[in-house]
């Protein structure tokens, strides 16, 4: 591959990569609305369905989110910085712990809602 053609894949994986972690924050945020507004409402039967939901859909996207940086990592280390005396820097590992980190948080926060914990 020439030098133009690394760095033009390299730019459309990093779209594909915000494009990916846009649609695992909106997942995530549709989770979180759902368990504010109907959390304390829901059925057993209920809960299990949207849970399985949300445990798919977001294990499924938060993992090709951290897959396609990863990939962009691998040709970004590749492409030519003129001007740039360092490598690029990769946040692979902390971009997985953001994502687990907020799967979690969004089910501790179901947990919450059903519980009808408060801090006050």
């Amino acid at each position: 591959m020439t030098e133009y053609e690394i760095s033009e894949y390299t730019a459309i994986i990093m779209g594909n990569f915000l494009t990916a972690l846009t649609v695992y924050f909106s997942v995530v945020g549709a989770y979180v609305i759902a368990a504010f507004v109907a959390g304390a409402r829901l059925t057993r039967t209920q809960l299990v369905i949207i849970n399985s939901c949300f445990i798919v859909a977001a294990g499924i996207i938060g993992f090709l989110t951290v897959a396609i940086f990863n990939r962009f990592m691998g040709f970004a280390a590749q492409t030519p910085n003129p001007g740039s005396a360092s490598d690029p820097v990769d946040f692979t590992i902390p971009l997985s712990i953001l994502i687990v980190g907020v799967f979690v948080g969004c089910l501790i926060f179901m947990w919450d809602v059903r519980k009808g914990e408060t801090d006050a």
